[in-house]
């Protein structure tokens, strides 16, 4: 099992910094559900970001896309992103 240690929280959402990067967690789900790895700690936060204003990302990386939507709880936001990106 790989060390984590959290670094940021707010009400919805914990940053875990790990050896070769960070994890994302939205804290109202199931942590299997509900986390992604991302490699900059920047990323981390423009992703929080996007899910808590409820924004549509500039990019269109699967991954990224992908990873909104894994820490998202937002039926209505993980619809608009899917439709966005087509």
């Amino acid at each position: 099992m790989e060390v984590s240690t959290q670094i940021y929280q707010s009400p919805d959402f914990k940053v875990y910094k790990t050896g070769d990067g960070y994890i994302v967690h939205n804290r109202h789900k199931d942590f299997k559900y509900g986390h992604t790895h991302v490699k900059k700690y920047d990323i981390c936060m423009v992703m929080i970001k996007l899910v808590e204003k409820k924004r549509m990302p500039k990019s269109h990386s699967k991954y990224f896309i992908e990873s909104l939507l894994r820490i998202s709880n937002d039926r209505r936001y993980i619809k608009k992103i899917k439709q966005y990106v087509g």
